[in-house]
């Protein structure tokens, strides 16, 4: 394996910046996930999994935001 192979390290560093920073996470996922080598595979499915996870919870929350917004009369701008 050379060093362009390995996944970068600290991994739980990139772990950490793919759920925070999601695209971050989506990119490094398909990029890893074209190598060969299992465990640089795993890393960027973990890497990939993580992106995914965060921007559905982004998703989710600007719904839930959005539909409190409109239904409670507390948030209403007069």
């Amino acid at each position: 394996m050379t060093d362009g192979d390995r996944p970068l390290e600290p991994k739980v560093l990139w772990y950490i910046l793919s759920f925070i920073i999601f695209p971050l996470g989506i990119v490094l996922g398909i990029i890893y996930m074209q190598k060969p080598e299992p465990e640089v595979k795993a890393f960027g499915k973990n890497c990939l999994i993580a992106g995914i996870i965060m921007c559905i919870l982004l998703c989710l929350c600007t719904v839930i935001f959005n539909v409190f917004r409109i239904s409670v009369p507390i948030f209403r701008v007069s």
